[in-house]
């Protein structure tokens, strides 16, 4: 976090920077301080699948998953196709959606992203079938 943030100070033009500081916050833990981050990359690139993903997430943490299926909703809006052909956003959507359609959707993932083999897990353990 210290660097991407010594190197935003330098270059506050590079604004994808943002995007990564706003991520360490997540994964710190911080997901407020996160989103104040990412709401300086996403005045300027609205459409980002990455930012709007990393803010659903980041809704997810603080409030629940309806919040966060709100806010990646708006990756429809400005998708010309079908947003759901996104991995990511599928594994997300079922996470979200608290392992709905988790057979369907995490084995073909179980490798990309790496969390899709833990909410595999889970989702076993949740519905003891281990």
């Amino acid at each position: 976090t210290d660097i991407y943030k010594r190197l935003l100070l330098v270059h506050r033009d590079y604004l994808a920077l943002n995007v990564y500081v706003a991520l360490c916050y997540c994964k710190l833990d911080y997901y407020d301080v996160s989103l104040e981050i990412l709401a300086v990359y996403l005045q300027a690139h609205p459409d980002s699948a990455l930012a709007i993903n990393l803010k659903s997430c980041n809704h997810f943490r603080l409030y629940n998953g309806k919040a966060a299926e709100t806010e990646l909703k708006v990756l429809q809006e400005h998708s010309s196709g079908d947003y759901l052909d996104n991995d990511l956003v599928r594994h997300n959507l079922c996470v979200f959606r608290n392992g709905e359609n988790a057979l369907q959707v995490l084995p073909p993932l179980l490798e990309m992203p790496v969390e899709a083999r833990l909410n595999l897990v889970i989702y076993h353990l949740r519905h003891s079938e281990v």
